[in-house]
This record gives structure tokens, C-alpha cells and sequence, in this order.
């Protein structure tokens, strides 16, 4: 069984949901809505999450009856490889995503519908200035220091053009 302590990720995820939730009222542009709207909704799944991983920790620690204490702690294991690998694994996307195939060495452009070999010219992925976020930046940075979960605000970049997110 892992260190991990869920109940006081659960009470920071929280806190940084309210805090989002709060400061989404500032934002003066489409784009930083639309990324607070995300944070706090992958905010929500990591926070229902944690209260799984919470509920299985207190049937183990109350000492259920063995078939119940079998599947909490097979539970809280399969919630540990997840928040591991999707969670703290890789920086979970708030606007654009793009897919890369590493078998192929191709990456997916989401406006053609087509692949591309990464030798040519197809699409990249550029930050989001601080500014254009109304804050968000901030809050993002505080949560990757306080719980290890990143997540980062991307736009698909074509040239001199820009791809709008779905959702806008």
C-alpha cells in the first residue's frame, strides 16, 4: 500500500476548485473561461477520486469483513496506478491536445483529421500567455507545488494561425 495521503489531497483539490471557481468570475475573455471551466471539472474527477481511495482506506482501517476488505484494497490499488499514471504521469491538457504516435513517429492534426510524420511541418502546441489566462497560471503552478498533478494550457498552433478549442 502507498504513502499517499488522499484526505489532505482531497482538501487541496477542493480548496483549488473553490479558488478557480472564484477567480473564473475576473476573466475578461473566452479562452480563460473555457480553461477555468476545464481545471475545475478535471479538479472534480481527481477530487471524486480521492474520496474513492478515502473510502476504501477507512473500510481496510475499520476491519470489514474479509470479501469487503478484499475489494477496498484491490480498489485502492487500481486508484493508485491511476492517479500515478494519468494523474501525476503526464500534465493534463486544459485547452488543446495533440496526439503523437511514438510507434510511427506521427502526430494527429485535429482540424485536417489527418496524421503527420513529425519531420513535416504539421501542427505544434504553444503556451497560453499568463496574461491571456486571467490568473489561471498562478493557481495551475500552486497546484502542480502542492499536490504533483500538473496541468498545462496549450494551443494548437498552425504557422502564423491558431486552432479555436472545442467548447469556444
Amino acid at each position: 500500500m502507498s504513502d499517499i495521503d488522499y484526505l489532505s489531497l482531497f482538501t487541496r483539490l477542493n480548496g483549488f476548485r473553490s479558488i478557480a471557481t472564484i477567480n473564473r468570475v475576473a476573466c475578461d475573455n473566452d479562452l480563460a473561461r473555457c480553461a477555468h471551466d476545464r481545471l475545475v471539472a478535471k479538479l472534480g474527477d481527481l477530487i471524486e477520486l480521492m474520496t474513492r481511495a478515502v473510502e476504501a482506506k477507512r473500510c481496510l482501517r475499520d476491519g470489514a469483513d474479509p470479501a469487503r476488505a478484499e475489494q477496498a484494497a484491490e480498489d485502492l490499488y487500481w486508484i493508485e496506478a491511476e492517479f500515478e499514471h494519468r494523474w501525476i504521469g503526464q500534465a493534463q491538457p486544459l485547452l488543446d491536445h495533440l496526439d503523437i504516435d511514438l510507434a510511427t513517429q506521427e502526430i494527429f492534426d485535429p482540424r485536417t483529421k489527418r496524421w503527420y510524420a513529425l519531420a513535416e511541418c504539421g501542427p505544434s502546441l504553444h503556451e497560453v500567455s499568463a496574461q491571456s489566462l486571467c490568473g489561471l497560471r498562478e493557481i495551475i503552478d500552486r497546484i502542480a507545488g502542492e499536490t504533483g498533478v500538473s496541468f498545462h494550457a496549450r494551443r494548437i498552433v498552425y504557422g502564423s494561425g491558431e486552432l479555436e478549442p472545442s467548447g469556444l
